[in-house]
């Protein structure tokens, strides 16, 4: 149960000391893909086990295209790839692009992983820890282990802070301390200015 679990769409969780600061916010976008094989589009690359997932069916580049209704801060990404399963279908460098709009990207990530076997983590942080506030995410799969032609994502996740700092009540609460969500280790004091200000009303 316990690799069943690890191995599902909330397996990332198991990834950080406080999940509770993050929240899965992937199914809030539209998803567009570049390229669907049969039983593998986008219902698969959301579905909750890793028996399922993404496969494309054209030659790289490989694009998932993630547009938000507005903007939205963006803490992780996080890829389930399974060399062990996949081989050359299995994703070796990956490009995240980041901004406003599709023809609005401002910032370009670029991540290499080798024959990995479980969930890759991507941070989408400013130079202070902060997430990053965006309307649009694409990731770029640029090439596959082994000079694979397809590829396979079995699981594809948003995630964003639990508590946005841009929020208005945060904001009115927390005053600077808004930001402390986004960083490691702070949800303590976080919790005692909330619990602070709701027992005084």
């Amino acid at each position: 149960m316990d690799e069943e679990e690890r191995t599902s769409s909330r397996g990332w969780m198991r990834e950080f000391k406080y999940p509770s600061n993050l929240r899965d916010i992937t199914e809030e976008a539209r998803i567009s893909l570049s390229s669907v094989a049969h039983c593998g589009g986008v219902d698969e690359l959301l579905h909750e086990s890793s028996e399922l997932a993404w496969r494309t069916n054209m030659s790289p580049p490989h694009r998932a295209l993630f547009t938000f209704s507005k903007k939205t801060d963006i803490s992780y990404v996080m890829l389930f790839l399974d060399y062990s399963r996949d081989e050359s279908y299995c994703p070796q460098e990956v490009r995240i692009d980041l901004g406003d709009g599709t023809n609005d990207w401002w910032l370009k990530m670029y991540r290499r992983v080798d024959q990995p076997k479980g969930w890759v983590k991507i941070p989408i942080h400013d130079a202070f820890g902060n997430p990053l506030r965006v309307m649009s995410l694409q990731m770029t799969i640029m090439k596959n282990h082994e000079k694979g032609r397809d590829c396979v994502v079995r699981h594809f996740r948003v995630l964003g802070p639990f508590r946005s700092r841009y929020d208005s009540m945060n904001r009115m609460i927390l005053g600077p301390s808004a930001v402390l969500e986004a960083r490691p280790g702070t949800e303590p004091i976080k919790d005692a200015i909330m619990n602070h200000y709701q027992s005084m009303r």
